[in-house]
């Protein structure tokens, strides 16, 4: 598996305050899903289905604040119970997101409601529900300007795309700047891998270690680099039920924020593979600018 951070091996006595004596009994199945955490599916003696889940980043705490926050409005697993690096959550019964034109709009809802949850100011979540900001970043232009000076990103991209890319920046240095400025709730990774779906609808918004406050471009752009642009219109008729205003350059500015993803990935332990696509779609967002 393409991750972030190795699988950690499932013990079970780590989660047996939750479990009791029943942790000594439990099945227990290694689950596909993320890059970072390790997450297992596991079913007592009764069938009763749980995630178990092992935090290799993130903060389990933080999570369970923004998810129960939201949940009477996006579709979230429960927290249950929060270990030390530890958590165990409900389980939800779906399968991987595929697009169709109904759950294509369901997420622009989804991402329109999130937009409408504002805060103080734009950052990190702290443990006691504050807001921090975000360490080596000042700003939008100079993040993407520091990842296009690194070596191991200057190791992918020629000379010329990282010239091409400074131009763009400084193009669009007015959207960088309104990047900087949002401040609404940011789901952070809202790809595929975290959407579970049943019947043509979303059950499940997983994943909530990257949520924070900031820009709901990023969430748009994250979708967008899953899917064709087909599925474009579709996505703006969700985001538009929620009343999300979308001006005519909304493609180019979420394909613009995702770029900072595209370039961090390129300074990661991915797989060189993984990377490829990365360098893919970076010039793929040089072609559309």
């Amino acid at each position: 598996m393409d991750r972030r951070f190795p699988i950690v091996e499932f013990e079970a006595n780590r989660f047996r305050p939750f479990f009791g004596f029943e942790a000594d009994h439990l099945e227990v199945t290694l689950l596909s899903g993320g890059a970072c955490n390790s997450n297992y599916l596991v079913r007592t003696r009764e069938r009763e289905g749980f995630v178990c889940r092992i935090h290799s980043r993130g903060n389990a705490a933080i999570e369970k604040s923004i998810t129960e926050s939201v949940k009477d409005i996006i579709p979230v697993p429960e927290y249950l119970w929060i270990g030390k690096g530890v958590s165990v959550l409900t389980y939800i019964n779906g399968r991987d997101f595929s697009p169709t034109r109904n759950l294509i709009r369901e997420a622009g809802r989804i991402i329109g409601k999130m937009s409408q949850i504002p805060f103080p100011r734009s950052g990190k979540f702290t443990v006691d529900n504050g807001i921090a900001d975000f360490e080596g970043w000042k700003s939008f232009k100079i993040g993407i300007l520091n990842l296009l000076a690194n070596a191991s990103v200057e190791a992918h991209l020629t000379n010329e795309t990282i010239a091409k890319l400074r131009r763009l920046l400084d193009n669009y240095c007015h959207l960088l700047d309104y990047f900087d400025h949002c401040r609404n709730l940011t789901h952070g990774d809202f790809g595929p891998g975290n959407i579970l779906v049943s019947n043509d609808t979303i059950v499940g918004v997983l994943d909530w270690e990257f949520s924070h406050s900031g820009c709901s471009y990023m969430d748009i752009g994250n979708l967008l680099r899953h899917l064709s642009s087909e599925w474009e219109h579709d996505l703006s008729l969700g985001l538009e039920d929620e009343g999300f205003e979308l001006p005519e350059d909304w493609r180019i500015r979420a394909y613009l924020i995702d770029l900072a993803s595209q370039l961090e990935f390129l300074t990661s332990n991915r797989s060189v593979e993984f990377k490829q696509t990365c360098v893919a779609k970076i010039h793929n967002l040089l072609k559309i600018a």
